[in-house]
């Protein structure tokens, strides 16, 4: 018995990644005509990527904020004059934009050039699978006044699928958005094709 359980609780991490991928191949595949074997093979490219992106300072902030916690994200680097607060816009932008709540029309002014990206968008939105998925910012780094290096758990159904992930944010007309790279990487990851922005 217990070696079924071991066997079980060492499945879990691997399904939740591959949901996420999953996620994410379904939502891209649609806009671009993307294969169905591609996430079969993601969960384990999918490993190296994510513990390659959360370095060592990060590992004590996920513990906290693994999921959906509302804890302030870890902020550094210099850029705006009020790093806190945009560390908090960038936060929110991050939950706003992965939250299946928010329309698809609404996500296209989270994402940097979003109108180019609004049939991922559409097929994302239509995934039942999005119902599941969230955010949560571990880690704020300005890299400048408008851009910033952002540490964060892709989360399914509550739990961690890609935690300490890597991402971008970029200050746009007064709005942190989620860079285009982000979604362009996750897009990369999942094995889905990747829309003709992210060349």
């Amino acid at each position: 018995m217990s070696n079924g359980s071991a066997n079980v609780s060492g499945y879990l991490p691997r399904a939740a990644v591959g949901a996420a991928v999953l996620l994410l191949a379904t939502a891209c595949g649609s806009s671009g005509g993307g294969g169905t074997a591609a996430p079969s093979a993601s969960p384990s490219a999918a490993a190296p990527t994510t513990s390659a992106a959360a370095p060592a300072t990060t590992s004590a902030a996920a513990a906290p904020a693994a999921c959906g916690t509302g804890a302030a994200p870890t902020v550094s680097g210099t850029g705006p004059s009020d790093t806190a607060g945009a560390a908090a816009a960038i936060s929110t932008s991050y939950q706003k934009f992965f939250d299946p709540a928010t329309p698809a029309t609404a996500k296209v002014g989270l994402l940097e050039k979003g109108t180019t990206f609004a049939p991922v968008l559409q097929s994302f939105a239509a995934n039942p699978l999005a119902a599941h998925a969230t955010a949560t910012v571990l880690t704020v780094s300005f890299t400048g006044a408008t851009a910033a290096d952002v540490t964060y758990n892709l989360c399914v159904s509550g739990a961690p699928a890609l935690p300490g992930s890597a991402g971008k944010s970029v200050l746009v007309g007064g709005v942190w958005q989620v860079a285009d790279a982000t979604l362009c990487n996750l897009i990369k990851l999942s094995g889905g094709t990747s829309p003709a922005a992210c060349a």
